[in-house]
């Protein structure tokens, strides 16, 4: 049987009209009045009691209605069905700004390793998804954590700085230096929260809400910062130079509700990186400073 002909009967049911069931199937009114009559024809029963203003559904109709949209139903779904079979699990996960490429490939390669029946929907934060991969400062209030790695900050000096020509920076060396802020940033907070404190006297020449935009006024020459190493990896306009000073580092993981340990599949990741944490290289061994 032609399914086109069950959905030309259940637009002539749902309207009782011919002409407003050819506009819901987006075909003319001759192929819907010929679709229902050859319909007719194989069941072997008349289903509409036709009129000028319309068309009436008899007993016929009303037995078949329910039975054909259901097998409509089911054809329309066959494209999804092996799709359904071989993703067998749906995980939402929330990823923070500023994490390393280099990292976050890792993390989902390694979880494809040995479930690849996942499907992802990525988005940005959010304490509605099932997972959050993030900086354990930024995790949820009521969720657990699991960490996965850890990566210094660095000091970052722009080539045009008086410090770009000393081959180590101490503490004394930043005094009176423009600092380009981050408010969200932990280590930024307690950077000049540490440096003030020990008479630094470093300035603060930009407040950044993200550490994008912090990376963008180093490279312009604005002022010196901290940033995560894997952040900076392959930039230009600036230095990463070593620092004889209270050193940073930051704290990657996974915020989760704990219901989201019903999840299969998120219960054998968490059990997994529970086990073996992400396996991480220091930076230099991908790339250069320039």
């Amino acid at each position: 049987m032609d399914i086109r002909l069950l959905r030309f009967f259940i637009a002539v049911y749902e309207q009782q009209n011919v002409t407003r069931a050819a506009a819901q199937c987006f075909v003319s009114q001759p192929n819907i009045s010929n679709g229902v009559k050859q319909l007719e024809e194989m069941m072997g029963t008349s289903l509409f009691e036709r009129h000028k203003k319309g068309a009436i559904p008899n007993q016929e109709a009303h037995y078949l209605y329910p039975i054909a949209k259901r097998l409509v139903t089911e054809v329309q779904g066959l494209p999804n069905l092996f799709q359904q079979q071989v993703f067998q699990h749906q995980i939402s996960i929330g990823i923070a700004e500023s994490l390393a490429q280099e990292y976050k490939q890792q993390f989902f390669r390694t979880i494809h390793g040995f479930n690849d029946a996942i499907q992802w929907t990525v988005r940005t934060m959010d304490s509605g998804n099932d997972l959050n991969l993030l900086v354990r400062e930024w995790k949820f209030e009521t969720d657990l954590f699991l960490p996965l790695w850890k990566e210094p900050y660095v000091l970052c000096v722009p080539n045009t700085h008086p410090l770009i020509e000393k081959s180590r920076v101490c503490l004394e060396d930043l005094k009176g230096s423009h600092f380009i802020h981050c408010p969200p940033c932990e280590a930024h907070t307690q950077c000049l929260s540490i440096l003030n404190s020990e008479n630094s006297g470093m300035v603060t020449v930009a407040n950044c809400s993200t550490k994008t935009e912090t990376l963008t006024l180093l490279m312009a020459g604005v002022g010196i910062t901290f940033l995560p190493e894997s952040f900076v990896d392959g930039w230009y306009g600036f230095q990463v130079k070593p620092f004889d000073g209270p050193q940073y580092h930051r704290e990657v993981g996974l915020s989760y509700p704990r219901q989201s340990l019903q999840n299969p599949a998120i219960s054998q990741l968490i059990d997994y990186y529970s086990k073996y944490p992400l396996k991480t290289k220091k930076f230099s061994e991908f790339g250069t400073y320039k």
